[in-house]
């Protein structure tokens, strides 16, 4: 009889230790997540962006579908872990050995939550996140309400789609011009190291001869006749890019 009561305070000494070291180590990644979270707010395509919006963000539908999933997760996994630490500081519930094990169970399970989160958060806010495509001017390749994949790319070459901010809007194009090419826009057209590219000018069209700075990119829609590109607001600076498209889940 004493063996076998001596067995199962040795049992629940080590439940109450794996236990504590469940609940700091969980605690633990959520702390860093919600860091990580604070510091991507000023990342626009951040999926967990708090003030994102259909008129200020480029992906509120698609985004909001996997953030209330996430959230929702969350919600389930502290609602388990406020009930696992309440069990654990009141002695009346943590010496019924069968019921600490048993949420240390469903706790356990759990625990990959703020792991999960964590991968989740430095992939969105460093390197891929989606988007939505708003209105036809990349049209024939991307379509209104196309969602795409984008990554934060910073090697950007000639023929890249681009996510870029412009003031309040959002704008997806083409790159077309590198720093260092030589530019011409007039009113016959517009002239890329001596070569015509393009013929169609909107009426409100900038003026230009020089060479492209430096940190700065030409841009144009691929649907030339109705973009507000380059040809309208002039070089797109690289502050201004938000990440390359590289793949449109709508088309096959």
């Amino acid at each position: 009889m004493d063996f076998e009561a001596n067995t199962i305070i040795s049992e629940q000494q080590k439940l109450m230790k794996k236990s504590l070291l469940l609940l700091i180590s969980f605690f633990l990644f959520f702390t860093t997540d919600i860091i990580l979270f604070i510091i991507f707010q000023k990342n626009y395509l951040f999926m967990f962006n708090l003030s994102r919006s259909e008129s200020n963000m480029p992906n509120p539908f698609l985004t909001d579908i996997f953030a209330t999933i996430f959230y929702t997760i969350i919600l389930v996994a502290f609602l388990v872990y406020g009930a696992f630490l309440l069990i654990y500081l009141n002695k009346k519930y943590r010496t019924n050995h069968q019921l600490l094990k048993k949420v240390h169970g469903l706790a356990d399970f759990f625990s990959i939550v703020p792991i999960f989160l964590f991968v989740v958060i430095i992939v969105n806010g460093f390197f891929i996140t989606i988007g939505q495509v708003d209105g036809d001017s990349m049209y024939p390749t991307f379509h209104d309400n196309d969602a795409v994949a984008i990554v934060f790319n910073s090697d950007i070459q000639r023929e890249d789609v681009l996510i870029i901010k412009l003031e309040e809007d959002f704008l997806i194009k083409r790159v077309v011009g590198l720093p260092g090419d030589e530019l011409l826009i007039d009113t016959t057209g517009v002239y890329l190291n001596g070569v015509l590219i393009e013929t169609y000018i909107p009426y409100n069209h900038i003026s230009y001869d020089q060479v492209i700075p430096e940190g700065n990119y030409f841009l144009l829609g691929d649907n030339r006749t109705n973009s507000l590109d380059s040809r309208v607001v002039g070089l797109i600076a690289q502050d201004d890019i938000l990440g390359e498209v590289i793949h449109n889940f709508s088309r096959k």
